[in-house]
């Protein structure tokens, strides 16, 4: 079964599609948000006695309320080849279930979903467009379980903006960010008009469960340089200060551009998400 999570959004949806989210269209919500003549909105039902007892110029007013609109639901994936690293988890599998799960989320709120994926370029095929179909989730899944990263960089991440439409949109940027924090602050910068949630997907293998001593071999998968280190405790307590440090980053990076990153480590729980858009 596909976990499902819920999102709750600060801003209005300009969308005249009815749907979940608080909108700044006028319609049948239940939203009150003021008074206006039956001329100007010429249904009686919400004809307002005492509105209209009070209006100096004797006009008929009616209540006039917000509806709720739809938003439309990315994910915006790095699918370079550093997100093919093994460790504790799979970090395509994590990749996978985010992803589907997403997908799933937006079809039970109503809301459509596009998929986007992104190495050296942005990759048409495993891109999914944005639309309301119930089978998003299990194609994604299926998509993605049979893909091996092998892409050199994660560049096309920066032509994604172009794909997302001019409605704002909520976008999950989902990467290891495993590279400079100028390329991310672009990145972020080129999403501006959007809602984006960072989903910084990592590995605890990638620097907690390194040995204390011992040779320990590394490779770059995108450039595939290979060094071979003499792990000691110094050099491992440098590894983990380097990822404290990354993370604090990160954090203070994506918060100057709106939503704090959310963290997916080893494993996918639906109910993190959940209580990531309740805490705002």
């Amino acid at each position: 079964m596909i976990p499902e999570f819920h999102y709750r959004l600060d801003w209005r949806s300009p969308s005249a599609r009815p749907g979940h989210h608080r909108s700044n269209q006028f319609g049948g919500g239940h939203e009150f948000c003021g008074h206006a003549p039956l001329v100007n909105n010429p249904d009686p039902r919400n004809l307002d006695v005492r509105a209209t007892l009070h209006d100096p110029f004797g006009q008929l007013m009616v209540r006039i309320y917000r509806q709720r609109s739809t938003v439309p639901v990315y994910v915006v994936a790095d699918l370079s080849a550093s997100l093919g690293f093994r460790g504790v988890a799979d970090k395509m599998a994590l990749l996978s279930a985010f992803s589907a799960s997403a997908a799933y989320s937006a079809y039970r709120t109503g809301d459509p979903f596009g998929f986007i994926a992104c190495d050296e370029t942005v990759r048409s095929d495993l891109t999914l467009p944005l639309r309301w179909h119930k089978a998003a989730a299990p194609d994604l899944s299926q998509r993605l379980g049979a893909f091996v990263p092998r892409g050199k960089s994660a560049d096309g991440l920066h032509r994604a903006a172009l794909h997302l439409g001019k409605q704002r949109a909520l976008v999950f940027l989902v990467s290891d960010f495993h590279f400079p924090l100028e390329r991310a602050a672009d990145l972020l910068g080129s999403l501006i008009r959007h809602d984006v949630v960072p989903v910084v997907l990592w590995d605890s293998a990638e620097y907690q469960r390194l040995p204390h001593w011992g040779l320990v071999d590394v490779e770059d998968p995108e450039t595939g340089e290979k060094r071979r280190l003499l792990m000691r405790p110094g050099l491992r307590k440098k590894f983990l200060s380097a990822f404290t440090q990354r993370r604090e980053d990160l954090i203070r990076l994506c918060s100057r551009y709106g939503r704090e990153p959310f963290f997916l480590v080893d494993r996918y729980v639906a109910d993190d998400l959940t209580e990531y858009f309740l805490r705002g």
